[in-house]
């Protein structure tokens, strides 16, 4: 991958990133009768303007793929680096697979007489999506710790992943039933903290050169010999 080719993937991460919450704090904003406190994101898919939804998933994974093969060429001489750029690309199919099948109205619960094939393909992805998340986030943790450059980062990394595991259950308990009425606080909680984590990643990866982490690895190679 050339230098112009790796400078786009990496600022696809940038461009995703920005462009999922722009979207979805705009439809916030301006979607009339639309509580966001209890409402998930996905159904703003359900109005008449859910298309700009459905394309903003697809568009976002494609980036998100996009960036993590600017990840492995970024962090290339980072041992493991590869594991955590392999987990932020399969997070944005899940945004590609699930964007087309429009959600169900909140409260229908899957499997359910009022529930609908599409609806439980949208949850099914969504989920292992979020579980993803975190998992990611400790990955990048555990292989960016050990790098002078990125120390930083990775306490970060390691933040971010509790906040999103945090995140997960208070969306997971609404669900449930407890505290419905704040569904949509909760999973915009774990999805800005995610959100602004892959700007983070994809900022530290522009200011950072790999023949730079080639020499911080080399030299602390050579220190423990």
């Amino acid at each position: 991958m050339n230098e112009f080719r790796r400078r786009v993937a990496v600022w696809s991460g940038t461009i995703g990133s920005l462009l999922f919450l722009a979207v979805f704090v705009a439809e916030d904003v301006f979607s009339p009768d639309y509580n966001w406190l209890s409402t998930a994101v996905s159904e703003h898919s359900r109005t008449p303007h859910g298309w700009i939804q459905i394309a903003t998933f697809i568009v976002v994974g494609l980036l998100f793929v996009i960036f993590s093969r600017g990840i492995v060429e970024e962090l290339r001489n980072v041992p493991g680096s590869r594991t955590g750029a392999l987990m932020i690309g399969i997070t944005g199919v899940f945004p590609i697979l699930s964007g087309p099948f429009v959600t169900d109205p909140g409260g229908v619960v899957m499997g359910s007489s009022d529930a609908t094939w599409h609806g439980a393909v949208h949850g099914i992805v969504g989920a292992i999506a979020f579980t993803l998340m975190p998992l990611s986030c400790f990955v990048s943790y555990r292989r960016l710790r050990s790098q002078r450059a990125c120390s930083s980062f990775a306490r970060w990394s390691l933040t971010v992943c509790f906040i999103t595991i945090f995140g997960i259950a208070l969306l997971k308990l609404a669900q449930l039933g407890v505290m419905r009425g704040l569904l949509g606080l909760f999973q915009r909680l774990l999805l800005v903290a995610y959100f602004s984590w892959i700007f983070a990643l994809a900022l530290r990866l522009h200011a950072i050169r790999p023949d730079s982490v080639l020499q911080r690895t080399q030299t602390m190679a050579t220190s423990n010999t």
